[in-house]
């Protein structure tokens, strides 16, 4: 460029923007935009309202062919710059915005216009869109995000977006989503019958996990472990009933805390929360077998065991505690054996198994060997391995499935 003169600039301005020139009528022939989206910064996710806020601003341009000069005799001025109300611009819209649907720029920004006519305007904007988010892996999800720039007064026969690109050199960091990746896509938006050119920025982002392992996952597993702590509680301690109803009480209140963090939505629910209510499940039983359990501790008579859990105890309990039956002199010939698994063969060669023969033997028995406090102690340790296998194996189901499951979309 030569030497900038005010004088020239100003004979630009009036011979490109004279009479002849009206703002409202578009270019002779179909306009080619060209758009970039520049991301800035992510501001907010928020799950209970479905949307996403991010700032950032386009690089729109376009060639009119009515804003030419001849640089060589214009002082070698390429560029001039004007505002809205001066220039023809398509009409572009953000048409998934949820706090607002008017036409993108402001007054106040100007449109830089090169000697050939290209024009390139820059609004910039803080983009509040609505989004579907996926919370099934959470909090170890990946989230897809859109901002869909639309030709909202003119068909794509009028004005037709010809490039897409989108940039991340000025992104800032965010404490809680890293930016996985930034595309853009071309489209046509059917209204009315006649089609509409527009373009979808696809924001693909990455939760970043540390915070909520510590603070949700991390709790919540421990927890769940707790509840089989409570077969280890000696009834005689009088803490049993009370330990369990801690353990319960509060895993009802982190699952409440969780769901407070979580969309109102029914389309998907979060693994996480499956799993806790899976856990205070648990803990709801283990409750109630807790609670009939020292009962049984307590009876007053001691020998009045149930004849289906005398049962129980020679097939499982005694097995499960490497137990044998202890017997009178004169009950040795009553008792059967630990190993004794299997059938016998009846006189019309159906199978008798061993519950039922137990059953059948225990019924007149009024020597069982165990007190209603030993019964209640085999329980104790049967349950306390039950529960442990059952919630280790779903713990680890859910922080497997949790951590590989989901995957960026392709």
């Amino acid at each position: 460029m030569g030497e900038f003169s005010t004088t020239t600039a100003t004979d630009i301005h009036t011979a490109i923007f004279n009479a002849s020139y009206n703002k409202y009528v578009r270019p002779s022939n179909i306009t080619y935009v060209g758009i970039e989206f520049h991301l800035l910064s992510i501001n907010d996710m928020d799950f209970k309202r479905q949307i996403m806020s991010s700032s950032g601003w386009l690089t729109v341009t376009w060639e009119d062919p009515r804003l030419t000069w001849n640089a060589s005799t214009k002082g070698d001025i390429e560029y001039i710059y004007t505002k809205q109300d001066k220039i023809w611009r398509p009409e572009l819209i953000i048409d998934n915005s949820v706090e607002g649907m008017s036409p993108l720029g402001h007054d106040e920004i100007f449109f830089k216009v090169k000697h050939t006519g290209e024009v390139r305007w820059e609004p910039p904007g803080i983009y509040v869109t609505h989004c579907d988010f996926n919370v099934l892996y959470y909090p170890f999800d990946y989230q897809t995000c859109s901002v869909e720039v639309t030709s909202f007064a003119f068909t794509n026969k009028a004005v037709t977006f010809n490039s897409v690109s989108e940039s991340t050199k000025n992104l800032k960091k965010n404490g809680e989503w890293v930016l996985h990746s930034l595309r853009g896509s071309k489209q046509n938006l059917t209204e009315n019958g006649e089609e509409f050119s527009q373009v979808e920025f696809k924001v693909i982002l990455k939760r970043l996990s540390r915070y909520y392992v510590n603070n949700v996952v991390y709790p919540v597993v421990v927890i769940s472990l707790l509840t089989n702590v409570v077969f280890l509680v000696p009834a005689e301690s009088g803490c049993k009933i009370s330990y369990i109803l801690t353990v319960l009480l509060t895993q009802a209140v982190l699952l409440t805390l969780i769901g407070n963090s979580m969309p109102t939505t029914s389309i998907q629910i979060p693994i996480i929360a499956m799993y806790i209510s899976f856990v205070l499940l648990m803990a709801a039983l283990a409750t109630i077998i807790t609670t009939l359990n020292v009962y049984l501790y307590l009876r007053t008579d001691q020998k009045a065991v149930p004849r289906w859990l005398k049962a129980f105890t020679f097939v499982v309990l005694l097995r499960i505690n490497c137990r044998s039956a202890k017997v009178n002199e004169e009950d040795k010939g009553n008792v059967v054996s630990n190993e004794d698994t299997v059938n016998v063969e009846e006189s019309n060669g159906k199978g008798k198994t061993m519950w039922n023969r137990l059953l059948a033997q225990t019924k007149d028995d009024a020597e069982f060997p165990f007190k209603c406090q030993e019964v209640s102690a085999f329980l104790d340790c049967f349950f306390f391995y039950l529960f442990n296998i059952v919630l280790i194996i779903t713990t680890l189901v859910f922080l497997v499935v949790s951590a590989v499951s989901d995957v960026p979309p392709s």
